[in-house]
């Protein structure tokens, strides 16, 4: 009965850890050292960098909404680097009236940012996607976190639309969203966010390195730059930027499958910083955050297995297994209901999504170690990005 008690034991240890036990600490040590920072209105010049594929239809409205902001304008560039587009996006942003329009042959997001701020002057790079709008303070609300001279970047808080018609997997994300809310606010309580949100970031034009990380996560990889450089990355809660909400399962699993591919390859890319010895609290931070939590799927397989093994051993174990079985019982409620208006129960669509997530998480990783890299990106139909595999199955 050891073996089974163990694996359970531990299984059940970090499920916990991730989902509660690292909020908690979190918590604790927000109260324990708070790490407050200064926040007051502050003008700088900024330059606005978006990287778009195909974006014709959404290029002009972009650059349409940074114009409409209130921040000053002579302050603001604007910087569009299409990344091979062949639908019209280069003289669409042109006719927009955008500052500086590179057009460049498929070389994938990171490189052709790369560009963009080589080709860039403001002190401060704000980074945001095409489809991403902003509301009129937004850029001042950012831009406010630069006052504080241990600031040398911002994650933005993204808000969709999820309102009572939204579908269960469009619930879920709104859901798992506001708990990525509650646990980026913890982090930059006691010093940084582990890494920025790709739909709103911006950084110190004197921290930004050129990336040669081309399969992993941009916004991770260039965020993450701030801690290299021993700045705070903040996440500023009143910085919003409206994002599209998911509107179909299979579309928002794929996405999710390379967005954790791209993001893990990106938090291993970290190296040295992932060890506690010096990486300090940042190194915790990233593998409770960003490594275990993708790792967790596995942890879960390993609870049934050693639930079930354990019931065969002594009918007690139901008691393990049971509140087990009977919730991905509710998630596979869910998954059947998803198209249905039963299947907007909070019950179904919440268990429903959290296996979503999970499995997305063990498809990830999975190719992560079969070498699979992804170092582009197309829209999708449901106005979200999708990246694509580069070169397919690459070595190491």
């Amino acid at each position: 009965m050891l073996l089974p008690l163990v694996l359970l034991l531990i299984s059940g240890a970090a499920v916990v850890w991730v989902y509660a036990g690292y909020p908690l600490l979190l918590a604790a040590l927000g109260r324990i050292r708070p790490r407050p920072r200064e926040r007051r209105p502050t003008q700088r010049a900024l330059s606005v960098l978006v990287a778009a594929h195909n974006e014709a239809g959404v290029i002009e409205a972009k650059v349409a909404n940074v114009r409409a902001t209130n921040y000053p304008q002579h302050l603001i560039e604007i910087v569009v680097v299409s990344d091979g587009s062949t639908d019209g996006t280069v003289e669409a942003a042109r006719r927009a009236g955008a500052d500086r329009v590179l057009d460049l042959p498929r070389v994938g997001k990171i490189t052709a940012l790369n560009a963009a701020v080589e080709a860039a002057g403001g002190e401060v790079l704000v980074f945001t996607d095409a489809d991403s709008l902003f509301l009129p303070d937004t850029l001042d609300q950012l831009l406010a976190n630069f006052a504080d001279p241990t600031v040398g970047g911002v994650s933005a808080n993204e808000m969709s639309g999820t309102g009572s018609d939204a579908s269960g997997v469009a619930r879920g994300e709104g859901a798992y969203w506001r708990y990525e809310q509650w646990i980026k606010r913890l982090e930059d309580r006691v010093g940084s966010a582990v890494s920025a949100s790709g739909r709103l970031y911006a950084i110190r034009r004197s921290i930004f390195q050129p990336s040669t990380v081309t399969s992993g996560t941009d916004d991770f990889v260039i965020s993450t730059q701030v801690l290299r450089a021993g700045r705070r990355l903040a996440f500023d809660e009143h910085t919003l930027v409206l994002v599209d909400a998911p509107r179909n399962a299979g579309s928002e699993f794929r996405r999710k499958v390379r967005v954790m591919n791209r993001g893990l390859r990106a938090a291993l890319s970290l190296q040295k910083l992932l060890a506690p010895w010096r990486g300090g609290f940042y190194s915790v931070q990233v593998l409770s955050h960003k490594i275990l939590r993708r790792l967790l799927p596995f942890f879960l397989v390993t609870a049934v297995a050693a639930g079930i093994w354990l019931t065969t051993l002594s009918p007690v174990w139901w008691l393990a297994l049971g509140p087990q079985l009977v919730f991905y019982g509710l998630a596979a409620a869910g998954w059947a209901g998803r198209t249905r208006g039963w299947g907007k129960a909070r019950p179904l669509w919440v268990a429903y999504y959290f296996c979503l997530v999970n499995l997305a998480a063990a498809i990830a990783v999975l190719s992560v170690l079969g070498g699979v890299r992804f170092e582009r990106w197309n829209p999708t139909g449901d106005g979200r990005r999708a990246a694509e595999p580069a070169g397919g199955r690459v070595g190491g």
